[in-house]
């Protein structure tokens, strides 16, 4: 992956291919900032994917690539969709059907920088409402000892996770059934699709179709981060708020070939 340095203004993340069916997605710096950008190419079995790809230059940390890294998950996910569809399997996830909500959603390091950002970033009293329910899950998982079962035993996360949901607790970010950071949601989020009803989903039953990908991103961070491991959704506050700074020793282009490379 070769990169270009040029002053850029901050862009959306975009996953969608462009006039040339380039793949155009971006992390880029706040207006003024000096962004790096450059193209890869996917192969997927017998297919090529031309992805561009913009992040700021220079020494970055993890998360402040994510963008890309986001739209590398959301674009296996629309690919699994779509051959879904194209078999007669329609996707049944949808706004409304927060079923799998109440999993427990296993993140990276820099996920849970991120989310701490977007929360801090909020407005009152939204931000208030948010963090009180990050507080309430935790008070609701405390006597049942799951949080410190997390990481002992690899072997032991299933049941962990069965427990989890048995416990019934929202993720904090749910509202009205639906995922209130849609966009900057989770990558286990963005590649957790079935095609099943959702019934099964809300009761964790046998017989959930969930819709293969060809690729989890989502599983390439969390090596590539190179810190601490996963840990949960609920915890990213309290990860943020205890845990040193993320380094800043490579640059986005190291970080993202490294990401690829894991795919």
């Amino acid at each position: 992956m070769t990169m270009s340095a040029a002053p850029a203004c901050a862009a959306p993340q975009k996953v969608e291919p462009g006039p040339d069916a380039v793949v155009h997605l971006s992390a880029a710096p706040p207006c003024g900032g000096a962004s790096a950008t450059g193209r890869v190419t996917l192969a997927v079995g017998e297919e090529r994917i031309p992805v561009e790809m913009t992040v700021p230059a220079g020494p970055v940390a993890v998360e402040d690539v994510l963008p890309v890294v986001h739209g590398l998950s959301s674009l296996f996910a629309a690919r699994a969709a779509a051959r879904a569809e194209a078999e007669g399997r329609a996707v049944s996830c949808r706004a409304g059907c927060g079923a799998c909500c109440r999993q427990m959603v296993p993140i990276a390091p820099a996920e849970a920088r991120a989310l701490a950002r977007l929360v801090e970033a909020m407005p009152e009293p939204r931000r208030g409402r948010v963090r009180r329910r990050f507080d309430a899950a935790l008070d609701a998982l405390e006597p049942l000892g799951l949080l410190e079962r997390l990481g002992r035993d690899p072997a032991d996360r299933q049941s962990v996770a069965l427990a989890y949901f048995a416990a019934g607790v929202a993720c904090p970010f749910l509202e009205d059934e639906a995922c209130s950071i849609h966009a900057d949601r989770p990558l286990a989020c963005r590649e957790y699709l079935v095609t099943s009803s959702p019934d099964l989903c809300a009761a964790l039953s046998p017989g959930i179709e969930q819709v293969p990908l060809e690729a989890r991103p989502s599983l390439a961070l969390l090596h590539a981060d190179l810190r601490d491991g996963w840990l949960p959704l609920v915890l990213a506050l309290v990860q943020d708020a205890q845990a040193p700074p993320s380094p800043r020793d490579r640059t986005g282009a190291d970080i993202l070939r490294d990401v690829i490379g894991r795919l």
